[in-house]
């Protein structure tokens, strides 16, 4: 596996909960510019939500990780949400039970506390699973994420989260007293 010294060492740290010291699209074209093709197309699968095997076991962990801990968060809001007949979801793989994590997660007072949650979560499996991973394209993955995860957060913004939630809240309870009328 080709080593990408230069590469790691040009970037600056990434933090939860601090402003990303790069866009996403800057760190790409640099990491385009200075990887080999193959690796970088590693790299872009390396992203939260896809599914697809890149082919590094690394981030093929760290994906199917991810997927656990959507499939048991889908699991509690279902069983919130108290339908006849519950809708199918995917079969879990078995490697990871999240489900202490994710009860944890839901029991918070705010969704926005929730999400925070979930992030510090998802960088403390990424400080894990990255640990022996120095100048690879591994530890470029591992960056990646953890880059996507300071931008998401950055997007949080506690009033017009509030102010969006009173309104679909609003709008769920107005069509709920429609129906009982």
């Amino acid at each position: 596996m080709k080593n990408y010294y230069y590469t790691v060492a040009a970037l600056s740290a990434v933090r939860l909960d601090e402003k990303a010291p790069i866009s996403e699209e800057e760190f790409l074209g640099f990491a385009e510019a200075t990887m080999e093709a193959k690796d970088y197309q590693i790299l872009l699968g390396s992203r939260w939500g896809l599914t697809e095997p890149t082919g590094l076991p690394l981030v093929d962990r760290i994906l199917s990780w991810e997927k656990e801990l959507r499939l048991e968060l889908a699991k509690v809001r279902l069983l919130k949400l108290q339908f006849d007949s519950a809708p199918n979801l995917p079969a879990s793989d078995g490697n990871d039970s999240l489900v202490d994590e994710v009860r944890a997660a839901m029991a918070l007072d705010s969704p926005l506390e929730a999400e925070r949650y979930l992030d510090r979560l998802r960088w403390n499996f990424l400080e894990d699973a990255g640990a022996c991973h120095f100048f690879d394209v591994g530890a470029l993955a591992v960056y990646y994420l953890k880059l996507q995860l300071a931008l998401r957060q950055e997007k949080f913004q506690e009033e017009l989260g509030r102010e969006s939630f009173d309104k679909a809240y609003a709008a769920v309870t107005d069509s709920f007293n429609m129906i009982t009328l």
